[in-house]
Order: C-alpha cells, then structure tokens, then sequence
C-alpha cells in the first residue's frame, strides 16, 4: 500500500510539474513576444545610409572655453550657463526627433511637395502642440501668424503625427 501511494503521489507531482512546466513555456513565450516588441524599432524610425543624408550638427553641453569656433557663435550654439545650455539641448532634442517623425509621416503620406505659403492667407499651416494638463498631442494651425521654432505641416500630417504620438508608438 505504502508504494502504491508513493507512486500516487509522484504521478501527482509529475502532473503538476508538467502544468507548471507548460506555463513556464507559455510566460517565456510571452516575454520574448514583449521583449520583441520593446526592442522592435518603430516604423517611423527612418533609416539613413552614408553619402545619402544632410547633416545637422547637434547640440552638446560640452564645459571648456567657448566662443573658438565662429560658425557656432553665429548660430547660436553657446551658453553662459549650464541651466540653459542643458535645457536648449533638451528641446533641440525633442524637437529633431519631432521633425524626423514629420518626414517619415510626409514621405508615408506623400505630402513631399508640400509647402507652406505665407503668402497665401487661405492656406492653413499646422503644426502638433503639447498639452501638459491632458498629456496629450493636438494640432493647430495658422493662416498668417508665424511662430519662430515652428514646424509648419499640412493637416493630414499633423492628424497623423498627433495619432502616433498620443498611441505612444513614437517618443520625443
């Protein structure tokens, strides 16, 4: 009797641990598939090859001795402080990665040609803002008001780019 139960209880243990075993592999399944998509570069991530790009130098916040270089001083590329150096950096920032989600959205689009006219005060020039209260992306738009640091874009593009944003399938 007593190995009877032994052999019972083994059986027992077996089922469980082939149970548990089937989770294991069902949560390692699921993991690699998360860990797939978290590592998975967005669509809008366009990719550049060498020889086939327009540079555009970036801002550093680098300590030292400025005002060497001319063409940076006349571009505005230096600071007094590192508060403000650090913050115009952040922005610089934010607003490359915005510009590179633009192109990709207007290249997807088809919208290249696309131009905005100040001229034309019927024409509207969107543009995507942020709405720390909501926490969310909208666009506006204006017809003859020209804000500096602006990224003026036709409607669909700023629809889509305010829908990419807000599904948080892109970062600034």
């Amino acid at each position: 009797m007593m190995t009877t139960w032994i052999v019972q209880e083994k059986r027992i243990n077996i089922m469980d641990m082939c149970k548990i075993n089937e989770q294991i592999e069902r949560l390692e399944q699921e993991l690699a598939k998360l860990k797939a998509e978290a590592t998975a570069p967005s669509q809008y991530e366009i990719e550049y090859e060498a020889g086939s790009t327009y540079l555009i130098g970036s801002y550093r916040t680098i300590p030292g001795k400025s005002g060497t270089d001319n063409d940076f001083l006349n571009s505005g590329r230096y600071r007094k402080t590192l508060k403000f150096a650090n913050e115009h950096c952040k922005t610089q920032n934010e607003m490359m990665r915005l510009g590179a989600l633009i192109e990709a959205v207007t290249i997807e689009l088809g919208m290249e040609d696309w131009v905005a006219d100040w001229n034309d005060s019927s024409q509207s020039k969107h543009h995507v803002q942020y709405a720390y209260k909501d926490n969310k992306y909208y666009l506006d738009y204006w017809l003859t008001f020209r804000i500096i640091g602006v990224i003026y874009i036709p409607k669909k593009v700023a629809e889509r780019v305010c829908e990419i944003l807000n599904n948080k399938e892109y970062e600034l």
